[in-house]
């Protein structure tokens, strides 16, 4: 309330001053949060997030979860945030390609567990990029999460995903995990398995013969989601060629086949999942092993080795046949040397 003094005129002699109604300053008008009262609040709540992020960025050698758990309790203060990460690395993801860089992967995650559909469509031009721009900015999470977290900010809209798996300008690995995005929607009861398994039958007539990927990624998210409207055009392909056996061989479609729907379906919900716990999800990555530190993975062949050796580092790691196989080629255990 202004003061009953503050519009009063005074005389000082024959000159007449008017005393200035005090305004409040242009942040209190502008600010859209209520519960920011001043300015040392305001600046206080900024380096607060500021600092959050810059855990998040600098965290090679040790998980922040104290920084984690801080976002999730505050989600409506982090996410314009995120968002705004998402938004430069869609803009030029160039800055965030350093191997010890990590706010983008953070972001990516935690909108995720927010269920935040404004990160969809800029998840969907980031990985939209060439491929070696994707493997440098996003290594290993395009094969271990990011079907999950597509799936978990679409609110249920195919549009994003389906888009990257019918890119041909896309990664390989990124329009493989768009399918497997497709498959937890089905998994969480967002979409059927029909209108799912419809869009796979039509995919078989329109992606190009090459590159391999994505041929066997198609050819495992039918077999996951029971493929028997598809096995004739699934044959067909490992006629011509397009699926590689040692990823995924005709024994496995068989096998699922036998499996029945039901079965499948009871599997699918097992296997793919949103993300709902960023700690869980990412807090055992190698790269916060404090003993062990490892930058993000770029997408790669492995160099080959004894069948000895591989087998040994498999048993060790104790790798299920449906998890991604320990030596680094980016297909499922299964797959790859569990075959």
């Amino acid at each position: 309330m202004v003061p009953p003094h503050a519009n009063r005129l005074l005389r000082k002699g024959s000159r007449r001053t008017r005393i200035k109604i005090p305004q409040p300053p242009l942040i209190y008008r502008i600010l859209p949060s209520s519960r920011i009262r001043s300015f040392a609040n305001f600046f206080r709540t900024l380096m607060q997030i500021d600092d959050i992020l810059s855990q998040f960025d600098h965290s090679i050698g040790r998980f922040p979860r104290t920084a984690v758990r801080e976002a999730v309790a505050r989600r409506e203060d982090l996410t314009p945030a995120l968002l705004g990460v998402l938004e430069d690395a869609a803009r030029d993801p160039r800055p965030f390609a350093s191997e010890d860089r990590m706010v983008h992967i953070f972001a990516m995650y935690l909108l995720a567990q927010f269920r935040e559909t404004r990160a969809y469509p800029l998840l969907v031009k980031i990985f939209s990029a060439p491929a070696e721009s994707i493997h440098d900015l996003a290594g290993d999470v395009v094969t271990e999460g990011l079907g999950s977290i597509l799936a978990s900010v679409s609110g249920g809209d195919i549009g994003g995903m389906t888009a990257l798996a019918e890119n041909a300008k896309a990664d390989e690995y990124v329009r493989a995990a768009a399918l497997d995005g497709l498959l937890t929607l089905v998994a969480c009861g967002l979409r059927n398995r029909e209108e799912v398994m419809a869009y796979f039958d039509r995919l078989f007539d329109v992606f190009e013969p090459e590159p391999p990927m994505i041929w066997n990624g198609l050819a495992s998210a039918c077999a996951d989601l029971w493929p028997e409207e598809v096995m004739d055009k699934i044959r067909r392909a490992y006629e011509e060629g397009y699926i590689e056996p040692g990823y995924i061989g005709w024994d496995d479609i068989q096998d699922a086949l036998a499996r029945g729907k039901e079965a499948s379906l009871g599997f699918l919900k097992d296997r793919y999942r949103m993300i709902s716990d960023v700690e869980a999800a990412m807090s055992w990555w190698a790269c916060f092993d404090k003993t062990e530190p490892a930058p993000r993975k770029k997408l790669q062949s492995a160099p080959a080795a004894p069948a000895g050796v591989i087998l040994q580092a498999v048993a060790a790691a104790q790798a299920g046949r449906n998890d991604t196989c320990p030596c680094g080629s980016g297909k499922k255990f299964k797959k790859c040397c569990g075959g």
